[in-house]
């Protein structure tokens, strides 16, 4: 699994993104990510094959936040952040009884410390109250 996931984690560093993981998977893969240092920038879900539930934008990880949500641009710049936001996602998923095969894009931030409180710093001072 190490040889797909190393190849997937290339794919995910590129335009259209990693190929296609299923849902059995993405945690693993997930995990795999986190561990070297990455996050994930966006993510997008299909129904899998004999799933029923419809896709939804809540399913997948947007790079931009609905609405207002300053929080939401930290979990792209904190491999941690993001690892638990993408749990959260697919618990939601599951919750819901869908059954999705994910694809998504992963990034590693720089500087990875120093870049959350840079993003919230310069969010408060764009949108401030």
């Amino acid at each position: 699994m190490t040889t797909r996931f190393e190849q997937l984690l290339v794919q995910a560093q590129t335009g259209r993104g990693a190929d296609w993981i299923s849902q059995a998977e993405i945690l693993e893969f997930n995990e795999f990510i986190e561990a070297r240092g990455f996050g994930v920038a966006r993510m997008e879900v299909k129904r899998a094959k004999g799933g029923t539930v419809r896709r939804s934008l809540f399913y997948g990880i947007l790079p931009a936040p609905i609405g207002d949500d300053p929080e939401h641009w930290l979990n792209h710049f904190d491999p941690v952040r993001s690892a638990a936001y993408v749990r959260e996602a697919v618990q939601y998923v599951r919750a819901g009884g869908a059954l999705f095969d994910h694809k998504l894009w992963a990034e590693q931030p720089w500087p990875p410390r120093a870049t959350c409180d840079v993003v919230r710093t310069c969010y408060t001072h764009i949108f401030p109250g």
